[in-house]
């Protein structure tokens, strides 16, 4: 007979065993979904299984990690797919046909205060070519208090909303953690015209969207966020909008031909973009505005912009620091003040800042400025309204403007310093 202390061991030795494989199982259960598709499903996604998905997801639980395995997946009703939290999507070879059929808002992946979710390769193609006027379907579309959300290596074209949208409330119940890496995301969003654009052309957005649609990328409340290694191109709206967030990187991006503008920060704080390529966007390359404070572009190349390079109305606590502005300001300017936007830098106030904010304590510093005839300055700074602290330094201008413009009745709020090549222009009318 065995001693006691012998089978105890043994015993002992089971029940960690029997443990450490239920909480392998919790921790890694994977569900295949072609396994709940029908006998003799087809490939390429002439048919529509989107329930059986819907099962498959569901059945998954918490968890898990869904593999769906290189095919077309047709997708033809818009409320798309509902996902749950602690939930890793494999999808790599994988495409996801968003139905011309579809005639109202949705998306393909949908979920609401979530956390731990992650979604891994595959590609969603939308039918914006077919879909009616204010119908808008997003790829991602996340709400309310979502934490630890990753997507990466994803191709998202052809939506009339969103790529990736997540809206979160408030600074309160914020979205936290979530990065978006090394996905293209293009031809996306609601339809923008310019609001100077001749009739018959579309000014401003599309009946039936709202401002949420506008953006490859757009992000509301969302803190500790990043995006990186990204190529945003040819939104049919702004390439990204990120509305009151904080702690975010937007890094190694290319953010090329969106419509409207390129990088937009309204109402953000302590938000870095470093080391993009921003160019030929239909308006502003850069806008920072509305109450953004310490927010930070160094080792940019911004060119071609419709409008300004850089537009930081209302703003605090900005630095913009090695970057390349070439040639912004290819449109021709209004007859306003509010429509003076061809210059490559433009530090102003602007209207519908509800938060009355000053703008104060910028740094702009060591880049490479080019300007051409066409534009009204290469840096032009208002101070007629409440304007304070704008630092100018160690900038190298290029081409045939080299103005540094100072409009209004207050230029000791500007320090203009050891800028090579530049001409001082001082404008005091009220």
């Amino acid at each position: 007979m065995r001693p006691r202390h012998v089978l105890f061991g043994a015993f002992a030795i089971m029940l960690f065993s029997e443990a450490t494989a239920s909480a392998q199982s919790a921790k890694s259960r994977t569900v295949h979904v072609q396994s709940y598709l029908p006998a003799g499903y087809v490939l390429d996604g002439s048919i529509s299984y989107q329930k059986e998905i819907q099962q498959a997801i569901d059945a998954a639980g918490k968890n898990s990690e869904v593999v769906f395995e290189p095919m077309s997946y047709l997708i033809d009703a818009p409320e798309g797919l509902r996902v749950h939290s602690n939930q890793t999507f494999r999808m790599d070879g994988a495409r996801f046909l968003m139905d011309e059929s579809c005639d109202r808002d949705g998306q393909l992946f949908y979920a609401e205060n979530v956390s731990d979710l992650r979604w891994q390769g595959g590609t969603i193609v939308g039918r914006n070519d077919a879909w009616d006027e204010g119908v808008n379907i997003r790829g991602i579309h996340l709400v309310g208090e979502c934490h630890r959300i990753r997507v990466k290596d994803m191709h998202i074209r052809d939506l009339s909303s969103n790529g990736v949208g997540i809206f979160a409330t408030d600074a309160e119940h914020a979205a936290t953690d979530v990065w978006v890496t090394d996905t293209v995301i293009e031809n996306c969003s609601n339809h923008y015209g310019d609001y100077r654009a001749a009739p018959p052309q579309r000014r401003g957005p599309e009946r039936g969207s709202s401002r949420e649609d506008q953006g490859l990328v757009a992000f509301y409340h969302v803190h500790d966020f990043q995006i990186r290694g990204c190529r945003l191109e040819k939104s049919r709206s702004d390439g990204t909008h990120f509305y009151f967030c904080r702690n975010g990187q937007f890094c190694d991006n290319r953010v090329y031909r969106a419509q409207m503008g390129g990088y937009f920060l309204e109402s953000c704080n302590h938000v870095l973009a470093a080391n993009n390529v921003i160019r030929d966007n239909g308006s502003r390359g850069v806008t920072i505005e509305r109450g953004s404070q310490f927010c930070t572009l160094s080792g940019n190349t911004i060119a071609g912009s419709g409008r300004e390079g850089i537009w930081a109305p209302d703003s605090i606590s900005c630095v913009f620091s090695g970057n390349i502005l070439s040639l912004n300001g290819r449109k021709v300017n209004g007859d306003e003040r509010h429509t003076l936007w061809n210059a490559n830098v433009t530090i102003n106030q602007a209207r519908g800042d509800k938060l009355d904010t000053p703008t104060a304590h910028y740094v702009i510093a060591n880049n490479l400025i080019e300007t051409d005839a066409h534009q009204i300055a290469a840096i032009r700074v208002d101070t007629r309204t409440p304007t304070r602290d704008i630092v100018i330094h160690g900038n190298l201008f290029l081409g045939t403007n080299r103005k540094i413009l100072i409009e209004g009745p207050k230029p000791d709020v500007v320090a203009i310093e050891q800028n090579r090549g530049s001409e001082q222009v001082f404008d005091d009318r009220p």
